[in-house]
């Protein structure tokens, strides 16, 4: 017999025992449809969990120099600059040169801690906020950027927009004050701990000791910074971008695993949450596919009575000439129909109800709702409701192809 008239045939064994069937689709209906809300209700909670911690971490990578290497001096150059501006990944390239020294304002004088960037970078990678002014750009020399600390409470006079402030016996202009930020109670308490100057890197290097300073700084050489400071383009694999960094900096600096002589430091990881959430749904889907083994325990009983329903049919049906084969073939697609209409059904219902979870969901974490179907899902309700109708029929089935006809006749 043609497989499409079995299969035709299969459907209306579902037809004549719609009630029957409707049960036995339900079951399957349920499964489905509690895998497929778990599943894209977990990844769209995990999306938006991860989404949040990514705007709480600073996408900075930073490059320091190390001191493992104990036969030359370790430090980092204008060459490490021009070796991460040639790769790809990378975005923005920054350079820090620091240092501390005396600010002097109104016939007062504090220590701060000195910061030198790169203008033309900064800006654009800085998280910082201003109070008021602006932030250092292309052609700024001799203008800094002081914290809110410096500007209102460092010296007897608050320090303005466009005003002199003397670093180091050298004349600077302040062009911007950043806002104060909360989240530094031990900053604003005073001290180089609250007094934070940025200014452009080459500007650093000219600084020369305060003559009544309490104590003593270094000399910075000129063309060495203390670390520098990258983020990678939008997308991009971050190990696998950092491997490539770091084979990039040792052949650029002749160095080994055993001689390595720089850090890299990457952002805090918060990916603990992500994996719980993770964990969580394989749990819960696990649960919910229970519901699907009582599904195929479903379709496998309504097949055994089914073929004791159908005993005679199938004894006339070998009597004229149908074969061992056709008839396993008959109620495999039988089992396989209910199977694939349950997953369908299974689909539309799991689609419906996830989504009243993703915007419950996105409502009160405060996200924006999107549509969510994990293609996963969509593959595991079709692929598992056909394999679980087969796998539910196939013994039944075996059996009614092994009726012999005269037995199968004889039966009521």
């Amino acid at each position: 017999m043609k497989p499409l008239k079995l299969f035709k045939l299969a459907a209306k064994m579902v037809k004549s025992s719609k009630l029957r069937s409707w049960i036995t689709i339900l079951g399957i209906v349920i499964g489905i449809a509690s895998v497929i809300a778990i599943i894209s209700a977990g990844d769209f909670l995990s999306e938006s969990v991860s989404s949040k911690l990514d705007g709480m971490v600073s996408k900075e990578i930073t490059l320091t120099a190390s001191q493992n290497n104990k036969d030359k001096t370790s430090e980092l150059t204008k060459r490490d600059v021009i070796i991460l501006k040639g790769i790809s990944d990378i975005e923005y390239v920054d350079i820090r040169v620091s240092t501390r020294n005396e600010i002097r304002f109104a016939g007062g004088h504090e220590t701060a801690n000195i910061i030198g960037v790169d203008q033309n970078v900064w800006p654009v990678m800085s998280e910082e906020e201003l109070s008021s002014g602006r932030l250092l750009q292309s052609g700024d020399r001799n203008s800094v950027v002081i914290s809110y600390y410096t500007a209102k409470n460092a010296f007897n006079r608050e320090i303005g927009i466009n005003q002199m402030v003397i670093i180091g016996n050298k004349q600077f202009k302040v062009v911007g004050i950043l806002k104060e930020d909360e989240t530094q109670g031990f900053g604003r308490m005073g001290g180089a701990n609250s007094n934070i100057i940025y200014m452009p890197y080459e500007a650093v290097y000219t600084l020369e000791s305060d003559k009544d300073a309490t104590y003593s700084i270094s000399e910075k050489k000129s063309g060495v910074y203390d670390s520098i400071v990258f983020t990678l383009k939008e997308g991009v694999n971050q190990t696998e971008s950092l491997n490539t960094i770091e084979k990039k900096l040792m052949m650029s600096r002749q160095v080994n695993k055993d001689t390595i002589d720089f850090n890299l430091r990457t952002p805090m990881s918060f990916s603990g949450p992500e994996e719980i959430i993770s964990m969580l749904t394989t749990f819960l889907s696990f649960i919910a596919g229970i519901s699907l083994v009582v599904g195929i325990t479903g379709i496998s009983n309504t097949m055994f009575t089914t073929v004791l329903e159908k005993t005679r049919e199938i004894g006339i049906m070998k009597s004229i000439g149908a074969r061992n084969k056709d008839i396993l073939l008959l109620f495999v697609f039988n089992s396989a129909i209910i199977g694939l209409v349950g997953g369908f059904l299974g689909l539309i219902l799991g689609t419906i109800i996830s989504q009243l979870i993703v915007l419950f969901i996105a409502q009160s974490m405060g996200s924006s709702y999107h549509f969510v179907l994990s293609t996963k899902s969509v593959v595991i309700a079709i692929g598992c409701s056909l394999i679980a109708g087969i796998i539910a029929g196939i013994i039944p089935a075996y059996n009614a192809s092994k009726l012999k006809p005269v037995d199968a006749l004889k039966s009521d």
